[in-house]
């Protein structure tokens, strides 16, 4: 088991943490595994505002969560180097997760 931070854009940070969202799109250059902890950590500006200039800068929000299946492409319209995940969140900033 690895534990991975991951920088979060605000609209999708919101929605894993009001329970909506439970999967994770990500480029997998770290060899995620199931099992995995993801510490999801929402970030002030998107990833599009912070390439026009803005910083990064954190809310000091965060999700931790595990990684409850993969699936890595090519397979589905999935890219060779992206993959799924379901997540299961464990702990946010504020309390535990049911």
């Amino acid at each position: 088991m690895k534990i991975h931070e991951l920088k979060t854009d605000p609209d999708v940070f919101q929605q894993v943490w009001e329970g909506q969202k439970t999967f994770e799109i990500r480029k997998n250059d770290r060899n995620f595994q199931v099992g995995d902890m993801l510490v999801l950590r929402e970030t002030e500006f998107s990833g599009k505002q912070m390439t026009e200039g803005m910083t990064l800068e954190y809310t000091g929000l965060q999700v931790v969560a595990i990684a409850i299946s993969l699936m890595c492409g090519p397979i589905y319209g999935l890219c060779e180097d992206w993959c799924i995940m379901s997540i299961k969140p464990i702990w946010r900033s504020d309390h535990l997760c049911a």
